[in-house]
């Protein structure tokens, strides 16, 4: 090889070194250059952080407190549940028994006999025992005051069943005079006069409901009281309805109107408990849970003074008064009483049904201060329809006008003469069909007690007579 060659050589190799030296030098230059620009980058985000959030020597001594304060509370709560746990354990807690859902008790009737003609046995009190002496019947212009509810009962009766003929219906009637003593409640029970009814119509007092109630469920015969607000005490007895809304009944139908129409307001409650009647009436308002009323109440066994009247009324602004005084006499004095001693106030006056009877009531400028409202079991219109034609026909048969019972005695007969027609012996479930009754669209409801057990059926449905100023209207 010549000298040249070989230097030129030497020259290549060099070259060569030089090259791959400096690209080396390179990649590792630019892998450095990375990793020192990612420790700059987490380097100057930890600066930024700490620019950011800044975090003074009172803080963090702050945030340390805090974490202390939750390990502890932590702490302390895991030993509290361990504590209740080992109590539960030792003395488990009893189980919280469930709302209990008072099942009514089912009423079951038999089946019911359609017949060609029916029987109806009528029972009032006629006291027809006073219209003889000595065996010999005597005849009185003037008919005794305690005969009168149970002969204007009959002759309504009288009436509907001498329509009821000419309509082509077929009744045997057969009225029992209950005050004499050969056909009283016992006697005819006893005796078996009623044993071939198919329904009986009773105009009785209290004391005979029980009676004749438990010989009907016996026979299976339909029991209708008519006239008395009293359940004679009757539990259990599926034959047995009360046509007139029991006493209970309407004290609750008060508490729901002054519910509904003056929410939230405090009523006056002027009562008394020297008369049976009166603190039943007292202890049907009070103890009606189903409402959330709120009494002011006072005692008047008597008749309480202007000053004691002050203290329980604000005469600055209208009153919410009940007074369940049944008397008509003693409720007219509490009435005077509360209008003539406050006669800038006025009063809402809640009173018992037999207060209908007040004429006081029925005279302009007697009460000019008081709104009286007044329950009422019936509403007859005696100038249409059926209610004039009872009124018509009973003028031209007794002359005069016919007082109340008589077109009650006339409903009572009429009505359920149709259910029997249309239903048979056994018309109970068929109550809701009210639209043969003359005048009252009756709500003949299933009644029972707080623990479910069946009572007696009751028609629920009630009216309210409001007087004002001598006039009155009735809702």
């Amino acid at each position: 090889m010549t000298r040249r060659k070989l230097i030129l050589l030497l020259l290549l190799i060099t070259l060569l070194a030089t090259t791959a030296g400096s690209a080396d030098a390179q990649f590792w230059k630019k892998k450095s250059k990375r990793h020192h620009s990612g420790q700059t980058e987490d380097q100057n985000r930890a600066q930024a952080d700490s620019t950011q959030a800044p975090q003074s020597r009172h803080q963090r001594k702050t945030e340390r407190k805090k974490e202390k304060k939750e390990r502890k509370r932590l702490k302390h709560e895991r030993k509290e549940n361990k504590k209740i746990a080992a109590q539960e354990k030792k003395h488990p807690h009893p189980k919280v028994p469930k709302p209990v859902v008072i099942k009514k008790q089912e009423i079951k009737y038999p089946e019911t006999q359609l017949k060609p003609r029916y029987r109806v046995d009528v029972l009032a009190q006629l006291y027809l025992d006073d219209f003889s002496k000595n065996g010999t019947t005597t005849y009185s212009d003037r008919i005794p005051d305690k005969a009168l509810p149970g002969i204007s009962f009959y002759e309504g009766l009288n009436i509907a069943a001498d329509s009821l003929k000419k309509a082509g219906y077929n009744f045997d009637i057969y009225v029992h005079d209950v005050a004499s003593a050969k056909e009283s409640a016992e006697m005819l029970v006893k005796n078996g006069m009623l044993d071939t009814a198919d329904l009986i119509l009773g105009a009785v007092p209290a004391q005979d409901i029980p009676i004749v109630a438990e010989y009907a469920k016996k026979r299976q015969i339909n029991f209708i009281s008519a006239l008395s607000a009293s359940d004679g005490a009757v539990r259990n007895n599926e034959y047995f309805t009360m046509v007139q809304p029991s006493l209970k009944t309407q004290c609750q139908w008060i508490a729901a109107d002054i519910a509904k129409k003056f929410p939230g307001m405090q009523v006056a409650l002027l009562y008394r408990v020297s008369a049976p009647v009166d603190e039943s009436a007292y202890n049907y308002l009070i103890n009606d849970t189903s409402l959330k009323l709120s009494f002011k109440r006072m005692l008047c066994n008597t008749l309480p003074g202007k000053d004691s009247l002050a203290s329980l009324l604000d005469t600055a602004k209208p009153n919410v008064v009940v007074i369940p005084v049944v008397d008509p006499l003693y409720a007219d004095s509490l009435l005077k009483r509360l209008s003539r001693s406050f006669p800038a106030a006025h009063f809402e006056v809640y009173g018992m049904p037999s207060w209908n009877s007040i004429s006081n009531l029925r005279k302009e400028g007697m009460y000019p201060n008081l709104s009286v409202n007044v329950t009422t079991p019936f509403n007859i219109d005696q100038s249409v329809g059926l209610g004039r034609y009872v009124a018509r026909t009973y003028k031209n048969d007794y002359g005069g006008k016919a007082p109340e019972i008589v077109f009650r005695g006339f409903e009572a007969m009429f009505w359920y003469a149709n259910l029997l027609k249309h239903y048979g012996t056994i018309f109970n479930t068929r109550y809701d069909d009210n639209a043969a009754a003359p005048f009252t669209r009756f709500e003949i409801a299933p009644q029972w007690d707080k623990d479910g057990s069946f009572l007696f059926n009751e028609n629920k449905h009630v009216f309210l007579t409001r007087y004002e100023g001598g006039f009155y209207r009735i809702e």
